[in-house]
């Protein structure tokens, strides 16, 4: 049964490899992705679908072998020569690493406390939740600022998010439609799995939330590649871009809606383009505001299946387990419960408003990370992870004056990994995202590559001011800055 999969899978990847050959078969001069960009950009996008559900090899007495965690695997090995090549180096400017490694070193002191496995079968693992929610993200931070320095793999990496926003925006529809027939991977019909929850597109995270995340930021990189699109490729992308509007409704996720929102203004105030702002979306906007206006009695509904805005009941439940997370918080202030371990305490405290049984417990999460980590992580896990998301949005702000005014590398960068983040940390509020590994990976790959950047600035900066004695071997700063990978 999965050997038409893995036959869409093999067709697939020929087709990227013939589309990036075409790219540089008449120009050898012409700058290519690398190996470790391409990599990447592959392991993200199969993060997202081809995980356990898709397929999974399971043989006796090993851990459990799917297509996500071999290209992970790749990776592993590409750092790992890169270690030894040195290559991947942890020489100054690093702070950013030690703080998560302090971070990592509090769940594993957790995990070792409260356990690192789930105490009945449908309770979360604690150790699927460090991996998912924050190992492999770390990691993929490592990997992307020491390995993705040139524009040529910034830009793939931009590509494979934006035509995968697209495929989301397109299964969004058959989703939402009930034409499901459509839907590939057709483990996103499977009641078996989860269940289909109000015809919400939930795309292969099986969640409505972190699809409606992977969409704005497929929505984001489209914008962003926008500026260097002409001719057809630019009404391709014009065209490509409206169809995440009604992508965006087709969640049916308030968070969606104001992570929208938050984009279009960030992209409206800070964001840079050689022609007026307004012209550029305003077509788009006038979309938006027409079907704002015909659908405004539904969005504003009751019903969650007409929009559901003035939907409270979810709000009340959210609101409960708020109250249960901060009281959780209360009784063990400096340890937490313990990583995962959420549900477990709920259930033997029986507080708040929110009853609930062990059955129902599997599906009661926070919804709120930041309270989560302070629950479970208790007060020295909260004030790590804040000072890490400070350290991350400081870098985009110290990296104010070194990029270029225009290119997928230029200034407007910053605006768009901000942008991310934003889109990032307000799902967050409403969600636990501990086990969406995409929606953790790809704004963690983005702060990566600016604390590359950065990095790479510093060393540049000094190894021109060792040059101001010798004028014939001055470099401008950016061709420095690529030279130190």
């Amino acid at each position: 049964m999965y050997l038409p999969h893995i036959a869409i899978i093999i067709v697939a990847l020929s087709v990227i490899l013939l589309w990036l050959a075409g790219n540089v078969r008449q120009d050898q001069k012409l700058e290519r992705a690398s190996a470790p960009a391409i990599i990447l950009a592959i392991w993200v996008i199969a993060s997202a679908v081809f995980g356990p559900n898709f397929f999974v090899l399971r043989i006796a007495g090993l851990f459990d072998i799917f297509l996500e965690r071999l290209f992970f695997v790749l990776i592993l090995v590409v750092m790992l020569v890169g270690f030894f090549q040195g290559r991947l180096r942890f020489r100054g400017n690093f702070i950013i690493e030690l703080v998560m490694g302090c971070f990592v070193l509090v769940c594993i002191l957790s995990m070792m406390r409260t356990g690192f496995f789930p105490t009945a079968f449908k309770l979360p693992s604690p150790w699927f939740a460090f991996i998912m929610g924050y190992l492999f993200p770390f990691i993929v931070f490592i990997f992307a600022k020491n390995y993705i320095a040139s524009e040529k793999d910034v830009t793939t990496i931009f590509h494979a998010l934006f035509f995968f926003g697209i495929y989301l925006c397109i299964i969004s529809f058959f989703e939402y439609a009930n034409l499901r027939q459509y839907v590939f991977p057709s483990y996103i019909n499977d009641p078996a799995i989860s269940t289909l929850h109000l015809e919400r597109a939930r795309g292969p995270f099986l969640n409505s939330a972190f699809n409606g995340v992977a969409i704005l930021i497929g929505f984001i990189s489209g914008l962003h590649l926008l500026q260097n699109k002409t001719g057809f490729a630019r009404y391709f992308h014009l065209t490509a871009l409206l169809l995440f509007f009604p992508a965006v409704f087709f969640t049916l996720t308030r968070s969606v809606y104001l992570g929208m929102i938050i984009t279009l203004i960030i992209f409206l105030v800070w964001y840079k383009t050689p022609v007026s702002k307004w012209r550029l979306i305003s077509l788009p906007l006038a979309i938006v505001l027409i079907l704002g206006v015909a659908l405004s009695p539904r969005l504003l509904s009751t019903e969650r299946r007409e929009g559901g805005v003035l939907q409270v009941q979810e709000v009340d439940i959210r609101f409960a387990l708020l109250q249960r997370s901060y009281h959780l918080f209360t009784l063990q202030p400096l340890t937490g419960v313990g990583l995962a371990q959420f549900i477990p305490a709920s259930v033997y405290t029986r507080s708040g408003k929110l009853p609930f049984v062990v059955e129902e417990a599997g599906t009661q999460f926070q919804h709120n990370h930041l309270l989560g980590i302070a629950t479970e992580l208790g007060i020295p896990g909260i004030l790590i992870y804040l000072v890490l998301i400070i350290l991350i949005l400081r870098r985009l702000r110290q990296l104010a004056g070194k990029l270029p005014e225009t290119g997928v590398m230029g200034n407007n960068l910053r605006i768009v990994i901000l942008a991310i983040w934003c889109v990032y940390l307000n799902n967050n509020l409403f969600v636990e995202p501990s086990n969406a590994v995409f929606v953790n990976a790809v704004p963690f790959l983005f702060a990566g590559l600016v604390d590359g950047i950065y990095t790479r600035s510093l060393q540049a900066e000094s190894l021109m001011s060792s040059q101001q004695s010798d004028p014939a071997s001055r470099q401008s700063p950016m061709r420095l800055m690529t030279r130190h990978v």
